[in-house]
């Protein structure tokens, strides 16, 4: 199982773009906390053009319950984040098929109590000037490059 959980995310955008690139790699999508959900926010679910009905979307309140979720069914747990202690995504192999990838809120990143959760905090090298990119973009990447691996 892979799945991609949404921390805090403000923007319904960005959830309905998460959403439907999850329909399109096969991917689980759990939200968290304020995250506007396909299941309950009328934007996310116009916009995700019905890719709500084939993804497996589940709703936790807090992000440790999600963690514990994912740990309970031997998944390994990854924050996507910009760290010093971070792994390369393109060198980063899992430990196991079963992943899930924790992406921020988009202002303040993944909360320090998540990241000591966490198996590995990965992050996409970046080439030039821009620290970081949309959490959209962002998760699609880890995705592709994540469902292909192991």
């Amino acid at each position: 199982m892979k799945v991609v959980i949404l921390e805090n995310i403000r923007s319904a955008y960005n959830v309905w773009n998460v959403v439907r690139t999850a329909d399109a790699l096969g991917w689980n999508v759990w939200i968290v906390g304020y995250t506007p959900s396909p299941l309950d926010h009328p934007k996310v679910k116009k916009t995700s053009l019905g890719a709500e009905e084939t993804v497996n979307l589940k709703q936790f309140d807090f992000t440790p319950d999600a963690i514990k979720e994912a740990k309970k069914i031997w998944m390994t747990v990854i924050a996507a984040e910009l760290d010093t202690h971070a792994a390369n995504l393109w060198e980063f192999v899992p430990e196991t098929q079963d992943i899930a990838v924790i992406f921020w809120n988009e202002v303040e990143g993944v909360i320090p109590d998540t990241l000591s959760a966490v198996d590995q905090i990965v992050q996409i090298p970046m080439r030039w000037k821009k620290e970081s990119l949309n959490i959209g973009q962002s998760a699609a990447i880890f995705m592709w490059e994540l469902g292909w691996k192991k």
